[in-house]
This record gives structure tokens, C-alpha cells and sequence, in this order.
């Protein structure tokens, strides 16, 4: 069984030539694109201006890799201290210092 492709590892061009291979009109790869990078959804199933059809074979043929927060600190001064946990189990540690 071949992996699914982490769709958000795709350009524009690569998405609108999925949505063709799909069977799908070209401005389908925008309409996707939104999604992924500015209404951040985490599936397929949030992407409500897409058809459910088109959505189950997103489904069937990629995946979004989540990236969740696993921890996170805030201290008295605002500074953000966030452990986040990618796909694959392995952990990213961040610190973001506010300045005034």
C-alpha cells in the first residue's frame, strides 16, 4: 500500500494538476489552497465549500499532517515557551520572548 502525500507538501501548480488528475476544475487548487494556508483546516471534512465527494477523494489520496501544541507555557513577562509534536512523534521545542 503506497503512503498518502502530506498534501501540504504540494506548490499551486502541483495542487491545480492533482485537482485535473481528480477530474476537478483547476480553480479547485485555489479554493484548496485557502483552506490549508488561510482558514488553517486540519481535514478534509472542515473544507465545506468543496463537495463531499471531492472530499473523500482528498481523503482517499492525501493526508494533512497535523502539527499540534503538546505544551505550553506562558510566564509572567509573556514569554511563550511551546513544545509541539509533528506527525511523525518527534517533538520541536519553541520560545518566543516578547519585546517591547
Amino acid at each position: 500500500m503506497e503512503a498518502k502525500k502530506d498534501i501540504r507538501l504540494l506548490t499551486k501548480e502541483e495542487l491545480s494538476t492533482a485537482m485535473l488528475e481528480l477530474g476537478e476544475p483547476r480553480f479547485r487548487a485555489r479554493q484548496l489552497w485557502e483552506w490549508l494556508w488561510q482558514k488553517g483546516a486540519h481535514n478534509f471534512e472542515e473544507m465545506t465549500s468543496l463537495s463531499k465527494a471531492l472530499r473523500q477523494r482528498l481523503e482517499e489520496n492525501f493526508e494533512i499532517r497535523a502539527v499540534r501544541t503538546d505544551i505550553l507555557q506562558k510566564s509572567a513577562d509573556g514569554t511563550l515557551k511551546s513544545r509541539l509534536q509533528l506527525y511523525d512523534g518527534a517533538r520541536v521545542e519553541s520560545v518566543l520572548i516578547p519585546v517591547e
